[in-house]
């Protein structure tokens, strides 16, 4: 079974050869062919080598389109943080008022900024593994979208003290989401990751989220072309699991490194995927021992209900993971598909 057939089964619910092993590579495939990180995430070919050297290493189940939430700010008029270890970052939004956000001009995904790079490589890839790998991309979702527009307080500020604004913003952004995450589909996307911060705890209320962000987020889903994950974006999220079922083209969910994998399976019911929940940065100082007994950890309260991929649960992981790191989470997969619980 290929690692197309077995996500696609395990998203169906059918039988699988062993649970699929999901992995945040994306600056990674940069340390194996030796690019640097601006080269990578502004050239499309050296992108697609980068995946292809990581699809050559490690095996996962997964190809990731370009994960650089940077391009949408830079598209935006914002200014990029560029660095030799992680993947960049916005430096500064473009703006930092509701008023600015609404005189800017919507970016276009075929012509602005290095949006054209990504989905040029989203189409490479596309190619290459068609019905072998599926293509995942990320995009910072509805409600979150405005942040890489005017920054996170400049928004959230926006959101709680002026809600006929935040109300605008949503709808003028979402004219984007729509425009780029389906030409992502377009492009040869099996599936987007929908990260959407303003769910997780860290950031949102439950009341929050579900009267100020959940009806837009409804909309949006409505008007998209393919199946969708739906991501944490960096904090909790079993607080709001439960209102996400029902949502227009949603397939899943990822949830975090602190969020219960038993909770969260009751939380959303049996039929969507739940992704999750190995935490990110230990996989850098953990022992291949160790990152295997946590995925395998994973596997034992996960796996035995279906519809379960195995993952680290946040951005990129760190470029000082050693690969055997890697390769554990894959062997904890199989050890587990070949002796269940009794696998050590």
């Amino acid at each position: 079974m290929n690692s197309y057939d077995r996500v696609m089964n395990t998203l169906k619910g059918l039988p699988v050869d062993r649970v699929p092993v999901f992995s945040v590579l994306g600056a990674y495939g940069g340390k194996l062919t030796n690019t640097d990180l601006r080269t990578l995430y502004s050239d499309a070919a050296a992108y697609v080598a980068g995946q292809q050297a990581v699809q050559e290493t490690f095996g996962m189940d997964l190809v990731l389109a370009t994960f650089d939430y940077s391009a949408v700010a830079e598209a935006f008029g914002g200014t990029v943080a560029w660095d030799d270890k992680q993947a960049p970052n916005m430096k500064y939004p473009a703006v930092t008022t509701a008023t600015a956000a609404l005189a800017l001009s919507l970016p276009d995904p075929q012509r602005s900024a290095r949006l054209p790079v990504i989905l040029n490589a989203t189409r490479q890839l596309a190619k290459i593994y068609h019905a072998q790998v599926p293509v995942f991309a990320a995009v910072p979702g509805p409600g979150a979208l405005p942040t890489m527009i005017m920054g996170l307080e400049a928004w959230m500020d926006t959101v709680l003290f002026d809600k006929p604004a935040a109300m605008q913003i949503l709808q003028w952004s979402g004219q984007f989401f729509v425009a780029w995450a389906n030409a992502l589909f377009e492009a040869g996307v099996t599936a987007l990751v929908i990260t959407e911060s303003v769910a997780s705890a860290e950031i949102s209320t439950r009341t929050l989220f579900a009267e100020q962000f959940l009806p837009h987020v409804r909309e949006i889903f409505a008007q998209m072309r393919g199946p969708l994950v739906f991501h944490h974006g960096g904090g909790r999220l079993n607080h709001v699991l439960d209102l996400l079922p029902g949502l227009p083209n949603l397939a899943g969910v990822v949830v975090s490194s602190k969020d219960d994998l038993g909770d969260a399976r009751s939380l959303i019911g049996p039929d969507l995927l739940l992704v999750g929940n190995l935490d990110n940065l230990s996989l850098s100082q953990a022992t291949a021992k160790e990152i295997r007994a946590r995925s395998l950890a994973c596997l034992r309260a996960a796996a035995p209900h279906g519809h379960y991929v195995l993952s680290h649960s946040a951005a990129d992981v760190p470029l000082s993971t050693p690969p055997e790191n890697l390769h554990a989470m894959i062997a904890a997969s199989r050890d587990y598909a070949a002796l269940g619980k009794d696998a050590t």
